[in-house]
């Protein structure tokens, strides 16, 4: 029961965690060439994407916190939260229980 319960709660952290992916994936892809500006010569464009690659870490964690603040892991539909932390302590709740009647020589596994 707590590997499914487990399970649950993985799967749950991971569609909850899903929009603050996509939002920083769409912030940091790549432009690809064909949008490129045509009025800017080639070696404006190369130096701009250098000065751009410099600070990618703190741009990167920027758009990170700033995705995370808009869709927060505990801030969005009210059931989707309540179902996380109903599997999460499941887990730990049965888990507990596994570990006790083990150590009490019994299994629920069995």
């Amino acid at each position: 029961m707590s590997r499914w319960c487990l399970l649950g709660t993985v799967i749950m952290f991971l569609w909850l965690m899903a929009p603050v992916v996509k939002c920083s994936w769409y912030a940091f892809r790549d432009t690809p060439l064909s949008e490129a500006d045509p009025t800017l010569n080639p070696s404006k464009t190369d130096v701009n994407r250098v000065e751009q690659s410099q600070g990618f870490g703190t741009q990167l964690t920027t758009a990170v916190q700033g995705c995370y603040r808009k869709t927060p892991l505990l801030g969005q539909e009210d059931w989707k939260t309540y179902l996380l932390l109903a599997l999460a302590g499941a887990t730990m709740l049965t888990w507990g229980l596994d570990r006790w009647q083990s150590r009490r020589g019994k299994s629920f596994e069995s």
